[in-house]
């Protein structure tokens, strides 16, 4: 078997593997364990904005077919919340498991005094979760302004009929929301029952919805792990502990790998340079399990 680029310039003298294609990976054990959790988190969230979609927000959609700034603000609100109080917590758990991670490695081949400094890390946090927060919300409120404007929802006049078709459409994307509202269209036309209608396209929406919360979980418990490695070997070397930084993107090399990882496999850059896709680390789209092998050489 062939080694990696990464294994060979381990061999050179002093060069150290502070993470690399161990099988399971740190990141991926880690992963497998906290994702059920964050998706519980998720559907919080989900949770909340659907039960905060009144008959009255419904009633004011049927005159107005848009949603209004006071709905988004109320939204936005709620997941600032959830982010402080659910979100954060997990994101700061994750950065510490790679932080742990990257140390113990280092300290396994040198014996040297390593304290890392957070300042970053909570910047890191309290920005990245109010991008979050903007793109959720912004994902939600096209969402529905596409669901007002599709054939299936005109015509209705009843608030309490509208407000229940929209609520299991609550964290959906449009294009999921979309699917779900045709999927019901087709059963209607079928002359399928109201309530065996309601049921099975609630069902449905729950499905998709199961897998949007997934893609969500594992989307940013690998922001924040990521995040914790990178910045733990940049201060590993901005303090003069390593030299030499090499990043080697590590795909998960199964049958869910996806062409745009499979293409990245194998890609080394430097400390500072991002690879071709044009980030510094994985996640290189929505439920990427990409991994990031670091080298250096220990000073």
């Amino acid at each position: 078997m062939m080694l990696t680029e990464l294994q060979r310039k381990a061999r050179q003298p002093g060069r150290i593997i502070l993470t690399g294609r161990t099988k399971p990976s740190r990141k991926r054990i880690y992963m497998d364990k906290k994702e059920p959790v964050v998706r519980k988190h998720v559907r919080i969230l989900w949770t909340a904005w659907r039960d905060g979609l009144t008959r009255t927000d419904a009633a004011f959609l049927l005159q107005q077919p848009t949603i209004q700034p006071y709905l988004r603000d109320r939204w936005l609100a709620a997941a600032d919340e959830w982010l402080a109080s659910e979100l954060n917590p997990q994101y700061e758990k994750a950065i510490q498991a790679a932080i742990d991670g990257i140390t113990a490695a280092y300290k396994r081949t040198k014996e040297a005094e390593f304290n890392l400094t957070y300042t970053n890390i909570l910047e890191w946090v309290r920005e990245h979760g109010g991008e979050l927060i903007k793109e959720l919300t912004e994902a939600q409120a096209l969402s529905i302004n596409a669901l007002l404007q599709h054939q299936a929802f005109m015509g209705i006049s009843s608030p309490g009929t509208l407000a229940n078709m929209l609520k299991p459409m609550v964290g959906l994307l449009k294009r999921e929301a979309l699917a779900v509202t045709n999927y019901r269209a087709e059963l209607v036309a079928q002359g399928m029952q109201r309530a065996k209608v309601e049921s099975m396209s609630e069902r449905y929406a729950d499905f998709l919805l199961r897998a949007r919360t997934e893609r969500v979980a594992r989307t940013e418990l690998a922001y924040a792990y990521e995040y914790g490695q990178l910045e733990t070997v940049r201060q590993l070397r901005d303090g003069g502990f390593v030299d030499d930084v090499e990043k080697e993107w590590i795909a998960s090399g199964d049958e869910r790998m996806c062409d745009i990882c499979a293409s990245l496999d194998g890609e080394k850059v430097g400390m500072n340079e991002k690879f071709s896709i044009g980030v510094e680390a994985p996640p290189a789209h929505p439920g990427c399990r990409c991994d990031v092998g670091y080298s250096a050489i220990k000073r």
